[in-house]
């Protein structure tokens, strides 16, 4: 209920302010009658001089203040729409409202409660996340189911925040159970981020806890904190003491492991490690040794390693070091041939010495039935060395991935292809070899092959001869993987005619409707947008409810020039799928379909649909970095709410500091606030990292350069610039680049 107070004391406040010289007026305009009526007047006899002044602001809100004024709107709409049942109305105002306010808890709460009766999960896990980081009287409960979202989201700096803050209140609560386990996930975490000085203080603590597991109440779940039980624990803890630079901490781990199970090869390869940690080579030697003379090989290849760079400490030479390490293992190879570690171990020295024949005695009988990469790599060296053409078709065959992919052997296969007198020598025996004689994988190796050398007619013509031995599922599978590679190797035509031939097999719509998604898209790169644009259809029409195949359609005009249309289709495709929340696959294409959108907008110079589509992208991904550059910068070049988007590039920046297209937006936003100097240093690191290949970084540095005097670099800048978009065929920049050169030389 809104109370108001009565005419009449309206008017005494009023008249006593010397403000209504015709309080009857006043009274009859209400609805009130007067004793006696009102006589005529002329002019009014207060002289305008005694009334108070009109407020005139001396100046205009500054954007602070703007951004208070907003916040205060939305929240006040934000309350209404909750009130009122609206709950996406609320919660979309609520997301505004947050951005105006980062941080803000009780904005978060809001939107996270809304965003879980919506049923909108993802979006409120990442404001949660967001809540858990600004709030601090979370539980610990709550802190862990968040940071357990943040390693599924694959944010790992985030989830050790609040990990580590869900251990201190653990170790309050004495919830010891849960406090282990998470602080074995931190070590774990910042292992994995190379972070071992970090993980060492966590493996104090665990290795507290289980030191004495009655006093913590953790006698029933020691044995579920690692594969193996407490003892590969220990071994855990130890090697994680070793990363950090901590051997004698390390040393005790190690023992407690051989006390809990003894391992005597597993024991003197950490005892050697321990010493060659303490740089004590002799003694890690000397363990090392004991471990060779027991023939020992539960430690893999991991001590023949150590061994090598143990030697090398003490050796004269690199050379002699191999030499010697060599001299103690072939022995140890000779009586087990068949240990497969020691054996590629070994055809690694002999690799580096180029002894192609050691290399194929030692690694070759192997190969097929224990495949690793390094000794494949060895081996495919050694054939081609030798010439050996025929085992070398025979190693890319075992070499071919799930995927049908060469991309184990990818580096000595890029140095065959460049050797001419090599590769022509490969090449004739290939033509001299029927196709037929060789297995169906050597087939399917040799047209990888040529894909791989950018042959693609070849590789198209050796793949077609594998296919009548392939089942139909295997086919479509191979045609796939074969028309992707193509593609991104820009073969677009032998990438048509595997997809034309995948979608002839007549397989089930889900796999038929990729092959016409895909083929679509290698059409339009052709420049047969028609064609493109009947396949992108067709692909839709399979799977009426799949976001992804219907977005080539717009994505088609857009390559295309088409951008009327492309909006259009575009909007059309919002229209059916944007309230679908529980596809993540969905939400994707929405969100990129959004982006294109704002891009487009952009384009024509319509600044606030450009705006709202990014709004709405980072509604629902509050850390898009890519969405608070573009819209940072949107802002910065327009003028517009200055200090946010300062703020939201920098955010970017922070987020991914190399970046190029982000230290350009900071350039540039330094550069429109004035900041030459600093423009000039992020501009200056934007190109360096893009090269010269990016004609709108070079634009803005000779910008920042003119703003800071520094003529002559500005136009050796443009000039380069010039370039740069004369090759980009970007039209509209290069002449405004051309003007600039103009006025200024």
């Amino acid at each position: 209920m809104i109370i108001r107070p009565s005419v009449r004391v309206l008017l005494l406040l009023l008249a006593s302010a010397g403000i209504v010289p015709n309080a009857q007026r006043c009274l009859a305009d209400n609805g009130v009658s007067s004793e006696t009526p009102a006589k005529p007047r002329g002019k009014d006899p207060v002289p305008f001089g005694e009334l108070p002044e009109p407020f005139t602001a001396e100046k205009g809100r500054n954007e602070a203040a703007e951004n208070r004024l907003k916040l205060t709107t939305l929240l006040t709409k934000a309350r209404l729409q909750d009130h009122r049942g609206d709950l996406e109305g609320a919660l979309e105002t609520y997301q505004r409202a947050y951005r105006l306010s980062p941080g803000s808890p009780s904005i978060l709460q809001e939107i996270v409660r809304l965003g879980f009766m919506l049923k909108r999960n993802e979006i409120a896990s990442r404001y949660a996340i967001l809540l858990a980081e600004h709030q601090t009287t979370m539980s610990a409960d709550a802190l862990l189911r968040i940071a357990n979202y943040c390693l599924e989201d694959d944010q790992p700096g985030r989830a050790a925040e609040l990990y580590e803050r869900a251990v201190e209140l653990l170790q309050k609560e004495d919830s010891h159970a849960q406090q282990l386990g998470t602080e074995f996930r931190l070590l774990g975490i910042y292992l994995a981020d190379d972070q071992p000085k970090k993980a060492a203080k966590h493996a104090d603590e665990v290795s507290k806890m289980i030191a004495d597991p009655k006093k913590f109440g953790l006698e029933e779940v020691i044995e579920q904190f690692s594969e193996g039980g407490i003892r590969a624990t220990y071994d855990q803890l130890g090697e994680a003491y070793l990363e950090a630079g901590e051997p004698d901490k390390a040393a005790k781990m190690f023992a407690k492991s051989e006390e809990t199970e003894s391992k005597p090869a597993m024991a003197l390869y950490h005892a050697a490690k321990v010493a060659a940690a303490k740089k004590e080579w002799a003694v890690a030697a000397d363990k090392l040794y004991e471990y060779l003379q027991g023939d020992y090989q539960e430690a893999g290849q991991a001590p023949y390693q150590l061994l090598l760079e143990v030697t090398q400490e003490t050796a004269e030479s690199p050379e002699k070091a191999r030499d010697e390490v060599i001299a103690k293992l072939r022995p140890i190879h000779n009586k087990s041939p068949e240990f497969a570690p020691l054996a590629y171990f070994l055809a690694g020295l002999y690799a580096y010495k180029q002894n192609w024949d050691d290399v194929i005695l030692t690694a070759g009988p192997l190969i097929e039935a224990d495949t690793k990469l390094a000794a494949l790599a060895n081996l495919s060296q050694a054939y081609t060395a030798q010439a050996d053409w025929a085992a070398f078709v025979k190693l890319l065959a075992t070499s071919l991935d799930g995927r049908y992919e060469l991309s184990s052997i990818s580096e000595p296969l890029d140095e065959l292809i460049k050797d001419d007198t090599k590769w022509t020598a490969l090449q004739e025996y290939l033509e001299s070899v029927r196709p037929e004689s060789l297995s169906l994988n050597e087939r399917i190796a040799v047209g990888r092959l040529f894909q791989e050398a950018k042959k693609g007619e070849l590789a198209w013509t050796w793949t077609e001869t594998a296919l009548p031995d392939l089942d139909k599922q295997e086919k479509a599978r191979l045609l796939m993987q074969f028309g992707l590679k193509a593609f991104r190797d820009e073969q677009e035509v032998v990438a048509e005619k595997a997809l034309r031939t995948a979608i002839k097999l007549g397989m089930p719509k889900s796999q038929t409707s990729l092959f016409y998604f895909y083929l679509a898209t290698v059409l339009e790169m052709q420049d047969k947008t028609d064609d493109a644009l009947r396949t992108a259809k067709r692909a839709a029409l399979l799977d009426e409810e799949s976001a992804l195949l219907r977005s080539r359609i717009p994505w088609t005009l857009y390559h295309a020039g088409r951008t009327e249309q492309a909006v259009q289709e575009y909007e059309t495709l919002l229209s059916k799928f944007s309230s679908d929340y529980e596809n993540r696959q969905t939400r994707q294409v929405v969100r990129e379909a959004k982006r294109l959108l704002s891009s487009l907008a952009s384009q024509n110079g319509d600044l606030d649909t450009a705006t709202e589509w990014l709004e709405q992208v980072l509604d629902e991904y509050p850390y898009d970095t890519g969405a608070m550059n573009d819209l940072g910068y949107l802002w910065v070049d327009n003028g517009q709410n200055l200090g946010r988007g300062f703020d939201m590039i920098r955010q970017a920046v922070a987020d991914e500091p190399d970046n190029f297209a982000y230290l350009d937006s900071l350039g540039w936003a330094y550069y429109r606030l004035g900041r030459y100097s600093d423009a000039i240093y992020h501009l200056e690191k934007a190109a360096e990292i893009a090269g010269e290949d990016d004609g709108t970084v070079l634009d803005h540095l000779g910008d920042a350069y003119l703003g800071a005097g520094q003529k002559q670099k500005a136009i050796d800048t443009w000039q380069k610039a010039v370039e740069s978009l004369q090759k980009s065929e970007e039209a509209e920049m290069l002449k405004q680049v051309q003007q600039k050169l103009k006025q200024q030389t």
